[in-house]
């Protein structure tokens, strides 16, 4: 695994917990207020906690196999981009060699006479 990888592990695992700490906050304050009487029944929801951040969960593992893809995409663009770049580099290296000197010389006049 390259260190790239590692990071975005890394990231990825720093971020859960992060929600995990955020969700479990609300849970605890939401007991304590249940617990106190400040609130007569638990919210209700269509999905579990668990269930949504499990989607969210594959939801961003589907993202960042997306983001592998576009970016191993990119970098195919990016190596055709260069070598199309070094092709045109060519390309205008040989035409200013048959616009210039005896030759170029040579191509205009005769264009010139098969215009006449």
């Amino acid at each position: 695994m390259d260190s790239g990888a590692a990071e975005v592990e890394a990231i990825d695992e720093a971020r859960r917990v992060e929600e995990l700490l955020r969700v479990n906050e609300r849970l605890a304050a939401e007991v304590r207020s249940l617990a106190l009487g400040r609130a007569e029944q638990p919210r209700s929801s269509s999905m579990t906690a668990a269930r949504r951040l499990g989607a969210l969960i594959e939801e961003r593992d589907a993202l960042l196999q997306r983001l592998a893809e576009l970016t191993a995409a990119l970098e195919s663009a990016h190596r055709n981009r260069d070598e199309l770049e070094r092709h045109r580099v060519e390309l205008a290296a040989e035409l200013e060699g048959l616009r210039s000197g005896w030759r170029g010389l040579g191509r205009r006049a005769k264009a010139r006479l098969l215009r006449s």
